[in-house]
């Protein structure tokens, strides 16, 4: 009869075999922790970047990281100044929100722009303004051409501002006058026309005394028919052809004089003596126009001492 050896089955596990099963405990056990801390760490990200969405998982710590995991390792962020660019030159970058240095959290979404910036010099003409001259010669009606005028031109700098191929602002940096636009003059017989245009732009008045006269059946001092809009003055003090803004007046050319006209006065025409009556004799502020000067409706009186 055989008798079993208990201290063969149920003895104690030799050195060796204890030390595998310890290991292989330290084992898993660092596997577990292993395990966890991956868990743990990594995180779900959403990426979006030109139109084109992303979802991954990533251990990367910041935004930064994560850009260049998807291959966005340069361009971040404006790196020169747009203002130096040259004329059609462009910049790339990439814009991206929250900024390069966040620390990734889980379900974060990550926005990547693709900005540029352009520069371009656009040119902008500048009509030549019309200004009409009374002509005391001329018919009411009539008109002629006395200098035809120029246009100008002004170079518009410009910053384009682009986010993904779509334009989003553009911003104007620069503006330079290449050419100064040069007047169309027009010489015109209708008094009415020009009153209109007529303004006073600042300049000192000349306080003086304006009487009224009307038609005594003689041309002027420049021999033009007397009308509204002539007024007489002290050529030493007003030239003869100056353009004048005469406050409750209107717009008057100093084409006459008069025996009378001496100094600070002035005579101004009415069409009818009733006018002219009420009228009567005031203090008024005459501003002498210098826009009168590029005509080259200047009159001189014949034959004066």
């Amino acid at each position: 009869m055989y008798s079993v050896n208990n201290s063969a089955v149920c003895g104690k596990l030799s050195p060796v075999a204890g030390r595998v099963i310890q290991a292989y405990t330290y084992f898993g056990l660092l596997i577990l922790a292993l395990t966890l801390f991956m868990v743990m760490s990594l995180k779900q990200v959403t990426v979006d970047i030109g139109g084109r969405t992303m979802s991954y998982f990533t251990f990367a710590p910041t935004v930064q990281e994560v850009l260049k995991e998807i291959g966005i390792k340069e361009n971040v962020g404006l790196k020169k100044d747009p203002a130096a660019l040259q004329e059609g030159e462009t910049v790339d970058f990439y814009t991206v929100t929250p900024d390069l240095t966040a620390e990734i959290s889980n379900g974060m979404n990550i926005h990547v722009y693709h900005d540029r910036i352009k520069k371009t010099v656009k040119k902008e003409i500048i009509r030549a303004p019309v200004w009409r001259e009374w002509d005391i010669f001329m018919n009411p009606g009539r008109e002629r051409i006395i200098a035809p005028g120029k246009n100008g031109l002004r170079e518009n700098t410009y910053l384009t501002y682009y986010r993904d191929d779509t334009v989003v602002a553009e911003q104007k940096i620069e503006s330079k006058l290449v050419a100064s636009p040069q007047p169309r003059v027009i010489a015109c017989g209708s008094y009415e026309v020009v009153s209109r245009q007529t303004r006073v732009r600042g300049g000192k008045p000349l306080k003086l005394l304006a009487t009224a006269y009307t038609h005594t059946g003689y041309r002027t001092a420049v021999g033009a028919v007397p009308r509204r809009g002539i007024a007489a003055v002290d050529p030493k003090l007003i030239p003869l052809g100056a353009r004048m803004y005469i406050e409750g007046y209107g717009y008057a050319v100093a084409a006459d004089t008069g025996g009378a006209i001496k100094g600070k006065k002035i005579d101004l025409f009415l069409e009818t003596r009733k006018e002219a009556l009420k009228w009567g004799r005031r203090f008024v502020n005459v501003y002498v126009l210098d826009n009168h000067l590029h005509s080259g409706l200047k009159y001189t009186i014949p034959n004066v001492n």
